[in-house]
């Protein structure tokens, strides 16, 4: 651990107002791990802070530097900001005073970069007349599509990968008929940057049986390890099995889970921006199945506090549907579902029923 992790811990020890002192504990196991534990965290130097904001995500940083900066320099009146605007405000941040020489690289890259965001759509570049020379001036400002995918905490790239994908499933699907199937939507979302690839065997043969747009697949070759993972998780797979399958283990599938739920809500928002409805309802019921890793039949009892997609589908074959027949059920019958028990029966009664009058 870094000593700044351990000091801020120590730090936090002790309640304020009740305790005396705080008291933080280091566990070594001899005498030379003890001198050594002293020498390095208690006696030892803070590692150096270094800035968060890089060169490598430069376009990202620029692009949320003008959504935060426009209300601040246009003092909430819907105005942009100028070059100079987001000149001043890179030069002071901690990363320019760290990285003078750095600093001047971004600046020279960053009218690059602005027209590459404008061409995108991210921003729009407008020019005017200056007021008091004869020069034009240019007014900078986010756009719609700018302003989410900067708020939704996405990449450029992932950004425009939402966008066209979106756009082309919803025109395939209303112009030519196009099925659109849970695993092209996942598909989708293990395209984009902040999902990692899994490698699958055969995953070209496994995804061929899973989607009818084969020149979709195609188009996301590098993603389907990714995808198939996921399409087993909401297919209500065990980890056993899709180790035994895929060689993925439980620690993997729960890292691309929780990536894959925000990616999904990041979908659907887009897909609402795009006005593209069917495409909306389907990732906002696709993102419940991700967290849950469900079949769409086990939604509603997921939605009961408590209620895992186990115990759900132990519900769902013991004839309950809905939060509604287990409110209705009586305790005896809860009782005899597999993992139940009395305890749990009366407190899943008791949430049902509290469900169904909300």
């Amino acid at each position: 651990m870094p000593v700044c992790w351990v000091k801020q811990v120590f730090g936090r020890a002790g309640r304020p107002e009740h305790d005396k002192y705080g008291i933080g504990l280091i566990v070594a196991r001899s005498e030379d791990e003890r001198e050594e534990i002293e020498n390095f965290y208690i006696n030892g130097d803070l590692e150096r802070t270094e800035s968060q904001f890089s060169a490598a995500a430069m376009t990202e940083q620029i692009l949320a530097t003008i959504v935060a900066g426009a209300n601040h320099i246009g003092k909430g009146n819907g105005k942009g900001m100028g070059r100079a605007n987001i000149l001043e405000f890179l030069d002071s941040t901690f990363y320019a005073y760290q990285n003078r020489t750095q600093m001047a690289l971004v600046k020279a890259q960053m009218d690059g970069i602005l027209e590459d965001l404008s061409d995108e759509g991210f921003i729009t570049i407008t020019k005017t007349k200056s007021k008091t020379n004869s020069n034009d001036e240019e007014e900078v400002k986010a756009t719609g599509f700018g302003l989410l995918s900067s708020r939704l905490y996405l990449s450029t790239k992932s950004a425009l990968e939402l966008r066209e994908g979106i756009l082309s499933l919803d025109a395939g699907e209303r112009e030519k008929g196009t099925k659109i199937s849970d695993f092209d939507l996942l598909l989708l979302l293990c395209k984009c940057d902040e999902v990692v690839p899994l490698k699958v065997k055969a995953s070209m043969e496994i995804a061929a049986n899973l989607s009818d747009n084969i020149e979709w697949l195609y188009g996301g070759a590098y993603a389907l390890g990714s995808a198939i993972v996921a399409h087993a998780w909401i297919a209500e797979r065990t980890y056993p099995e899709m180790k035994e399958k895929f060689g993925i283990y439980p620690g993997e599938i729960h890292s691309d889970v929780y990536v894959l739920g925000w990616m999904c809500y990041a979908a659907s928002r887009m897909a609402e921006f795009l006005q593209a409805e069917n495409m909306c309802a389907r990732l906002s019921m696709l993102k419940d199945r991700i967290r849950h890793g469900i079949k769409t039949d086990l939604l509603g009892l997921v939605s009961i506090r408590g209620v895992g997609r186990v115990i759900a589908r132990r519900l769902h074959s013991a004839g309950f549907r809905n939060p509604e027949e287990v409110a209705k059920a009586d305790i005896t019958q809860l009782e005899m579902v597999p993992g139940v028990g009395k305890k749990r029966a009366k407190k899943l009664k008791e949430e049902a029923l509290r469900q169904c009058k909300m």
